[in-house]
């Protein structure tokens, strides 16, 4: 199980993901996530402890959701398949990305439709 940790007292959060962790600022998260910007805003939800189940996404799609989140593109040089896609969009709906701008999906379909033209 991957857990979640958040310390009030520091400015990153800290996603634990196969024994490895990834510091994510929380206001890049706010701006990205309206999951994290409703658990950081909130003033009644207990942000001790967090924990969450990232097995359905495989390292590559870990790394373009991270990397994404952090620069709000996808990384050049990155084979986009079907695959991929599918687990993203299981990443997109956790992290509740969907209105983000560009929106995260669109930008996967066009890189996959422009390497298999």
């Amino acid at each position: 199980m991957k857990r979640i940790y958040l310390n009030e007292n520091e400015n990153d959060f800290i996603i634990e993901r196969k024994g490895k962790q990834y510091k994510f600022p929380k206001l890049i998260l706010i701006m990205r996530s309206e999951l994290y910007r409703g658990m950081f805003l909130s003033v009644t939800e207990d942000k001790s402890n967090k924990v969450t189940d990232y097995s359905e996404l495989s390292n590559k799609s870990f790394q373009i959701l991270e990397y994404w989140i952090y620069s709000n593109q996808i990384k050049d040089g990155i084979q986009i398949t079907k695959e991929i896609i599918d687990e993203i969009q299981i990443g997109i709906d956790y992290f509740q990305l969907n209105q983000t701008n560009p929106n995260l999906f669109d930008l996967l379909i066009n890189k996959f439709n422009n390497q298999n033209q």
